[in-house]
């Protein structure tokens, strides 16, 4: 049997199909490639990057400024029988925003583009850890009913063997009946994993976002060792690159802007205006002489230009409320983004000691641990196939074998789900 090695999860591999041949003529993806189809087309995640175009919206509408107004007026007494007098006026009103209104609402849909794009990179990191793990669990079950599978043509070849004796009459038929137990007990294990292996294969393909016929059946199984790394640098690169510690850093400083737009907002905003007006007065008992000597009805015409401007009368204690409230939020968003980067190295902390005790065990099993258990039951099937042996020391060294197989398999798996979550701790891949 080949020397076993260690499979990290940034390469691991697994079966994506029912228990069968792999087929040749589809694609085979190596776990890199199942996350990017995951970023690719989990729903979930293309929904929070329009996110993203919500934000950009908002912060374009952050810019514009109030808009003016235009008025236009005309008055008669036409209607009602009052004639003699009109007037037609147009006015415009421009509001003018004080304290700086516009540019902290800038200023905070600013910070709204930055938080969207750091909530994206959040729930990526969340995804593809999500990815790796069920892959990982997915892989375990498929190579533990690989190991019992090579069990169970051992335990068949037995339970032969000792069939043909007692028909002999060179065994017991209780031997018999104890082979017909224990294979049946493998067999029960065998289901059960397979179990574990489509349960984990459908969570693998929801989290993915695809189809079951968009994904092949063989995921490529290579093996690199990670590189040794300091446990200083993770903790120096996590409060680095960790996008929900930059997330938290972003909504502090957009609670802050928040606060000084809300204390902005206290001031009375100022409305200037100017108003044209033309009024006709007509007076039915005056008339006037034209050159030509026709009598013309007396009319005086004005012509009116008035400025003006208004100011709401209000002091900021009435958005004292406000104001209290959004550095209320300030003070949480502060406090949660200390909390978060106080918390941060103690999760790389115990990722690291996870990840350094499962290479450890893994360690243990590379000293040919498996090989000798193959051998040790080999050569006890030999002696009880020659009468030196009972068949209760054959059911124990296969058993001893199963479990050590699966233990292996169990300490690779540890070695792949404490890479990965290493990974996600310090917000990148190790190497």
């Amino acid at each position: 049997m080949a020397r076993s090695r260690v499979i990290p999860a940034s390469i691991l591999a697994l079966l994506l199909a029912a228990p069968a041949q792999p087929q040749a003529s589809k694609p085979i993806f190596t776990i890199d490639e199942l996350v990017t189809l995951s970023l690719e087309r989990n729903r979930d995640l293309l929904a929070a990057r329009q996110r993203l175009s919500e934000a950009e919206g908002l912060l374009r509408q952050a810019g514009v400024r109030l808009a003016p107004t235009l008025e236009a007026e005309g008055t008669t007494g036409r209607p009602v029988g009052t004639k003699g007098e009109e007037a037609y006026s147009a006015a415009l009103f421009y509001p003018i925003e004080t304290g700086g209104k516009r540019q902290k609402r800038v200023h905070v849909a600013e910070f709204g583009m930055a938080l969207a794009q750091a909530e994206v990179s959040e729930r990526a990191r969340q995804l593809t850890f999500e990815v790796k793990r069920r892959a990982i669990e997915v892989l375990a079950a498929r190579r533990k009913q690989d190991a019992i599978e090579r069990i169970l043509g051992v335990s068949r070849e037995s339970y032969q063997i000792t069939k043909v004796r007692v028909e002999e009459g060179d065994a017991a038929p209780l031997e018999q009946q104890l082979l017909a137990t224990e294979l049946a007990r493998v067999e029960v294990q065998q289901v059960s994993f397979g179990g574990r292996a489509t349960s984990s294969l459908f969570e693998l393909r929801q989290a993915l976002g695809v189809a079951e016929a968009d994904l092949a059946n063989v995921l490529d199984e290579s093996t690199v060792t990670p590189t040794a790394v300091a446990v200083a640098d993770l903790k120096a690169r996590s409060l680095s690159s960790r996008p929900d510690l930059e997330a938290s850093r972003v909504l502090e400083e957009q609670a802050s802007a928040e606060a000084e737009l809300t204390r902005a907002q206290g001031r009375p905003d100022l409305t200037v205006s100017a108003r044209y007006t033309r009024r006709n007065s007509f007076f039915d008992d005056y008339f006037v002489l034209s050159p030509s000597g026709s009598a013309i009805q007396l009319r005086d015409p004005d012509n009116v230009l008035t400025f003006g401007i208004s100011i709401p009368l209000f002091t900021q204690r009435r958005n004292q409320g406000a104001i209290e409230a959004a550095v209320s939020r300030e003070r949480a968003v502060r406090l949660r983004r200390e909390y978060l980067q106080m918390t941060v190295p103690l999760e790389v902390d115990a990722a690291y000691n996870r990840w350094t005790a499962a290479q450890r065990a893994i360690s243990l099993f590379q000293r040919g641990v498996i090989e000798q258990s193959e051998k040790n039951l080999a050569v006890v099937r030999e002696a009880y196939a020659l009468g030196q042996l009972r068949v209760q020391d054959v059911l124990a060294e296969q058993r001893r074998l199963l479990d050590t197989q699966l233990a292996y398999i169990d300490a690779q798996t540890e070695v792949a789900q404490a890479t990965a979550e290493l990974e996600r701790a310090i917000g990148g891949k190790l190497q």
